[in-house]
């Protein structure tokens, strides 16, 4: 979503003497993308002042909003989001691959039926009528359902809370399969997670031997690579406080996750996070870096650039490329150094 991001605000900032409207179906997240922007208006939104402008009140009926709707004008430099064509300068399609769009409009509580139609519509309404689009693919390089496991394991005392879809029949549409989510799989200790693998580990830091993050994630992160996310549940004021450990996919929380948690946290997981996409030379160059990491197990980032000839600030993104590749680094505020887990 990032590029699509970025894109999409180039083309707003770039035309902002044009009157231009965002068009996309239903279940695309645009109170979000709009706040993100910091421009623009909703076309639900500006219906309803219409309305209540002309009766004082909003209860509008099909023929009343027919009739209003002619009367919505798209003001230069404020962008319309809505799902119908209003006249403009300039419109700017969102589109959606339908895999990505069932799961938006699961997390957006639409019918996806209705959405992927609308779609279509909408997408042979502007070929048909010749009309000038200019489109933009929102998701493109989410990384889908394929990437993502769908096991929740619980590391402690578990008291069966959340629910396991496996035993609600209405789970079992074969058509919405990816709804099969979560399957909750408690465990003793910490012991018993070794070959297991998942969405999401929730474990109470009171099994964990060591206990300051560093610690943590230098004798943890093989076993937590095998998990998607990880929730170590503590009282620990700093830990909450930190939220995260950088370069990894461990987290704190001060309690333990429930159902709507854990599908958020699933479905902003499955549309957020990018498939890697490098070039063959980037490829080249991590690999490079890994051979030389190979018998290392910290080193300074002016170490790296020197001995690739880079500066500093290349040398940072390159760890930070490598880590997405390989996911056995992290930095040591204290040191002011990486440290490489083999």
């Amino acid at each position: 979503m990032n590029e699509a991001m970025k894109k999409l605000k180039k083309l707003i900032f770039d035309n902002l003497n044009k009157k231009i409207l965002i068009l996309g179906t239903i279940g695309i997240p645009v109170n979000e993308i709009k706040y993100k922007l910091g421009v623009g208006q909703l076309y639900k939104k500006v219906l309803d002042d219409l309305f209540i402008a002309k009766y004082g009140y909003i209860n509008m009926n099909q023929n009343d909003a027919k009739s209003l709707e002619t009367l919505i004008e798209i003001k230069k430099g404020e962008p319309l989001f809505s799902n119908k064509i209003i006249p403009c300068d300039l419109i700017i399609f969102i589109y959606v691959n339908p895999k990505i769009l069932r799961i938006l409009c699961a997390k957006e509580n639409e019918y996806y039926d209705e959405a992927l139609k609308l779609q279509n519509e909408l997408l042979k309404n502007l070929h048909s009528n010749n009309y000038s689009f200019i489109k933009v693919e929102f998701y493109k390089n989410s990384i889908g359902l394929d990437h993502v496991g769908r096991n929740v394991y619980i590391c402690g005392d578990y008291n069966g809370f959340l629910t396991d879809k496996r035993d609600i029949a209405k789970y079992d549409d074969e058509d919405n399969n990816f709804f099969h989510f979560p399957y909750i799989k408690p465990v003793k200790n910490i012991n018993d997670l070794q070959r297991k693998q998942g969405f999401l580990l929730l474990i109470y830091d009171n099994f964990l031997e060591v206990k300051d993050c560093l610690s943590i994630d230098k004798k943890y992160r093989k076993l937590f690579n095998h998990f998607n996310l990880v929730y170590i549940i503590t009282e620990d004021e700093e830990k909450l406080e930190q939220g995260h450990i950088k370069y990894t996919n461990i987290n704190f929380a001060s309690e333990i996750l429930d159902d709507e948690d854990i599908n958020e946290l699933y479905y902003d997981y499955i549309l957020n996070t990018e498939t890697i996409n490098f070039s063959s030379s980037k490829i080249k160059i991590l690999s490079d870096i890994n051979n030389f990491l190979k018998n290392k197990k910290t080193i300074k980032t002016n170490d790296l650039a020197n001995n690739f000839n880079i500066s500093i600030r290349q040398a940072e993104r390159y760890m930070i490329d490598y880590n997405k590749l390989y996911r056995n680094i992290g930095y040591d505020y204290s040191k002011n150094e990486w440290y490489i887990i083999h």
